[in-house]
C-alpha cells in the first residue's frame, strides 16, 4: 500500500512538472535524481487514471447512493401508507366496537344483577319450602299418632256388645212406637 501511495505522488508530481514546463518558458532547474524504490510498475498509474484501479468511481458510488435512497425513500412511503391504513382500521374499529362492547357489558351487569336477585328470591322460596315440608312432616306426625290412637280406639270397641245393645234400643224404641202410635193417629 505504501509503495501504492509513493507511486501516485510520484505521478503527480511528474505531472505537475510536465504542466508547468509546458506554460513556463523558463528552464526548470532538475532536482537531483532520487533513487527508485524498485521497479516500477506504470500499470497503476495507468489504472488510476482510468478511475478502474480500488473499485468503483466516485460518480458510480454516488449514483448507487441515489438509487438506494430512492429506494429507501419508496419504502418508507409504503411504511408510512401501511401504519396510516392500520391507525385508520383501529380506530374505525373503535369507533364501531367499542359501543357495541359497552352496551353489550351494561346488558351483561344488568342480567347479572337480576340474576343475583333471582337467586336470593329462590333461596328464600326453598328455604320457606324448607319450612312448610317441616310444618307437613310435623303435622304428619302429629295426625299419624291421632290415627293411630282413633285406630287403636276403634279396635277397642266391642262390636258385638254395641250390636246387641243396638238391637235392645231397636226393641225399645218399637215398644215406644206401639204406645206413642195410637196416639198419633187421632190428632
Amino acid at each position: 500500500m505504501e509503495d501504492d501511495k509513493k507511486i501516485a505522488e510520484e505521478t503527480e508530481n511528474k505531472a505537475l512538472e510536465a504542466a508547468d514546463a509546458k506554460t513556463d518558458p523558463a528552464p526548470v532547474q532538475e532536482k537531483p535524481a532520487e533513487p527508485a524504490p524498485g521497479p516500477v510498475n506504470d500499470a497503476p498509474d495507468k489504472a488510476v487514471k482510468a478511475g478502474k484501479a480500488g473499485g468503483p468511481t466516485e460518480t458510480e458510488l454516488l449514483s448507487e447512493l441515489v438509487k438506494l435512497q430512492k429506494k429507501t425513500a419508496k419504502r418508507t412511503g409504503v411504511v408510512a401508507f401501511s401504519m396510516i391504513v392500520i391507525a385508520a382500521v383501529v380506530l374505525a374499529s373503535a369507533v364501531l366496537i367499542v359501543p357495541k362492547v359497552m352496551t353489550t357489558l351494561m346488558a351483561a351487569e344488568t342480567t347479572l344483577e337480576q340474576a343475583t336477585t333471582l337467586m336470593g328470591d329462590v333461596k328464600n322460596s326453598l328455604d320457606g319450602m324448607n319450612k312448610m315440608i317441616s310444618n307437613v312432616d310435623t303435622v304428619l306426625t302429629d295426625n299419624t299418632e291421632a290415627m293411630s290412637d282413633a285406630i287403636k280406639k276403634i279396635g277397642d270397641i266391642d262390636i258385638d256388645g254395641l250390636n246387641d245393645s243396638i238391637k235392645k234400643l231397636n226393641g225399645a224404641v218399637d215398644g215406644l212406637n206401639k204406645i206413642v202410635s195410637p196416639y198419633s193417629r187421632r190428632q
